[in-house]
């Protein structure tokens, strides 16, 4: 069965706010958000969304240089500050570049900075340049108050179940 795809407004206005203080590069890029209805699966897991470069065919019928798709069950399930941090993590995907022959921008895609398994983290610690200095952010991060958050979110969570378990 196809995904449906449809136009997202609300991924759109988040990124505009995103777009003006973090992406600055991407400020002419024409960048198409869209929904599908059902998240694909990666590894057992599913993909909350993707971001592509559009190039020849896509390119002409999107009107676009990127595409931003993400799965709308997904989305639905999301603190607004998860959104933010997924539309976040899914431009960080798109860059432009000015071409310095014709003052004309190139729109590119790039990799994430680190790709590793926490198993290997664990085992081998930060074994390469990159995990280094991720490791080093990592550690700078308040984490105390993201596990306060998601206590609390939890616990009001319960409350609620025992409410409508109760009625």
């Amino acid at each position: 069965m196809a995904k449906e795809i449809m136009d997202s407004e609300s991924v759109e206005a988040q990124a505009k706010k995103i777009l003006e203080l973090h992406h600055a590069d991407l400020a002419t890029a024409r960048i198409k958000y869209v929904f599908v209805d059902k998240a694909s699966m990666r590894g057992g897991r599913p993909v909350l969304g993707k971001a592509r470069k559009a190039s020849g065919v896509l390119e002409h019928f999107a009107d676009a240089d990127f595409v931003i798709e993400v799965a709308l069950d997904q989305w639905n399930n999301l603190e607004p500050n998860q959104k933010e941090a997924l539309v976040d993590h899914l431009l960080e995907f798109c860059m432009g570049e000015e071409d310095e022959n014709t003052g004309e921008m190139k729109w590119l895609m790039r990799e994430p900075d680190v790709k590793e398994f926490s198993t290997i983290l664990r085992r081998h610690g930060a074994w390469h340049d990159s995990l280094v200095g991720f490791v080093e952010i990592a550690h700078s991060i308040p984490i105390e108050d993201r596990i306060r958050e998601v206590a609390e979110a939890l616990a009001q969570e319960e409350a609620q179940q025992g409410q409508q378990v109760q009625n």
